[in-house]
């Protein structure tokens, strides 16, 4: 595929991932329930296809890109995309390459590098980012429906972003 095909799909792949998310976000609000989080799903791609440093630096970014599109504190999403991808980056010599217990063990694994993330900003700022309601009524569904739609989003994600290397590919890098 040539490189301005795979920067087309990538520019797709970005504009749905904010289309969707906003209407997601709407739609589940209103009814009381925490949408998946499409933006940290989208870190985890760049933590299973990138190096270390790249990864958490694209982590950001699209964290970054939540807080500049969405409403609240100006970098809160990105540190905690950035610590979901950190997060994986040193789980990804233990994750392979399919199955159910490696899409758990991803999506576990960044959420709670992200929530992580939110504790400790909630400390540092003096503020009431993370209290104990969040943690019970926030965290449970957004942790249940990001795992529900990463089957599904992975491929898109395959799609826009491209295929994750292979083990094999990432230890002959």
């Amino acid at each position: 595929m040539s490189r301005a095909a795979r920067v087309l799909r990538a520019i797709v792949y970005f504009v749905l991932l904010i289309g969707l998310q906003g209407a997601v976000t709407s739609l589940l609000t209103r009814v009381g329930v925490t949408p998946p989080d499409l933006f940290l799903l989208t870190g985890v791609a760049y933590a299973l296809r990138l190096r270390a440093l790249p990864a958490v630096l694209a982590g950001y970014g699209v964290g970054l890109l939540q807080d500049v599109l969405g409403h609240g504190l100006l970098g809160l999403h990105a540190a905690g995309v950035g610590a979901g991808v950190l997060v994986l980056v040193g789980l990804r010599r233990f994750i392979t390459d399919s199955g159910v217990f490696q899409s758990i063990l991803t999506v576990v694994g960044a959420i709670l590098g992200q929530w992580a993330a939110f504790l400790i900003l909630t400390y540092w700022l003096r503020g009431g980012l993370v209290t104990v309601d969040s943690l019970v009524h926030v965290l449970p569904w957004e942790l249940g429906l990001t795992l529900l739609v990463y089957p599904v989003w992975n491929r898109v994600m395959a799609w826009g972003l491209g295929a994750r290397p292979s083990a094999e590919e990432e230890m002959a890098a």
